[in-house]
């Protein structure tokens, strides 16, 4: 009876932890998402790779100040400039040099998808060891000012 309780144990933790983690990934993918749609200007030629790198700057300390389980970045990584799990993925809808002109209507969306690679407890046959939670969040262009 008892490693049937602790076998129950572990799952109920394991699925609190499959929980905590899919939040923390909508999460960075809404905090990416909602950094690359406040201003038009963010995808000029120009500015493109910037707005680039810090979406994923943000995703990623979205996820490392949450203490994602499994967080993982690359040896010398500086301020969580980038990580290796959670992965960060992004899109422009539609992908055009309109997107760059807050007169473009309807404007476009910017479309961000984080993947993390999820390690259980236990890894039971039928059950997987690893699976993976990805989250995509999507939002509209604004030509927002800063307070």
């Amino acid at each position: 009876m008892l490693p049937l309780i602790l076998l129950i144990l572990v799952a109920i933790a394991d699925l609190g932890r499959v929980y905590n983690s899919l939040v923390v990934v909508e999460a960075a993918a809404r905090e990416a998402a909602d950094f690359g749609s406040f201003h038009a200007s963010y995808w000029t030629d120009v500015n493109r790779p910037v707005t680039v790198l810090l979406m994923k700057k943000r995703a990623c300390t979205a996820a490392a100040g949450s203490h994602l389980e499994g967080y993982a970045e690359p040896p010398g990584t500086v301020d969580h400039a980038t990580c290796t799990n959670p992965t960060f993925s992004y899109t422009l809808e539609p992908d055009n040099p309109s997107c760059a002109d807050p007169m473009t209507d309807p404007s476009c969306i910017v479309h961000v998808r984080v993947d993390m690679d999820f390690r259980l407890f236990l890894g039971l046959p039928p059950l997987p060891t690893t699976f993976q939670i990805g989250r995509d969040s999507r939002f509209r262009i604004a030509d927002l000012t800063p307070p």
